[in-house]
């Protein structure tokens, strides 16, 4: 689990209304990730969402974020904070590829298959193997901040 917070202050070239706003941050964050929810509120709102393709056989990750919107005059302060977790499937995934790792390594010679026991070499293949996982998943979890960054620039571009 990673909290994220990003804040960007927009320097607005007209008034704009707070449902506008909300509604433009939401269309560019459905562009990054799919939204599930979105609590009623124009200025305070929470959303829920993964990112990952829907059609890919796991999703990367669950990102829980409160929006607060402030709007003085031609000045917009947008405040996103909130937590992202690795997906359910992906960690299904991963628990099942690990498993079947062990399984994999109880069998003598896992990698030498002339050895009669398992020696050094299986046990770097499982060091490699886990040190994947957790650096995949702390990419995953880490993306959607890239994401939201994006949205709020292009918010920035088109409002600014």
């Amino acid at each position: 689990m990673k909290h994220i917070e990003v804040s960007r202050k927009i320097h607005l070239s007209r008034a704009v209304e707070p449902a506008l706003l909300k509604d433009a941050l939401l269309n560019r964050l459905q562009g990054a990730m799919e939204i599930e929810t979105v609590s009623d509120g124009e200025e305070h709102f929470k959303l829920v969402g993964t990112t990952g393709s829907p059609s890919s056989m796991t999703r990367h990750a669950q990102v829980e974020m409160d929006v607060d919107m402030t709007l003085d005059g031609n000045t917009a302060r947008i405040i996103l904070s909130g937590v992202t977790r690795p997906a359910y499937s992906l960690t299904i995934l991963y628990t099942v590829l690990f498993l079947f790792f062990l399984f994999i390594g109880l069998l003598p010679g896992f990698i030498e298959t002339s050895a009669d026991k398992s020696d050094a070499v299986d046990a770097l293949v499982f060091l490699i193997f886990g040190i994947y996982i957790v650096t995949d998943v702390n990419k995953k979890t880490s993306e959607p901040r890239e994401l939201i960054e994006a949205a709020l620039d292009s918010l920035d571009t088109t409002f600014g």
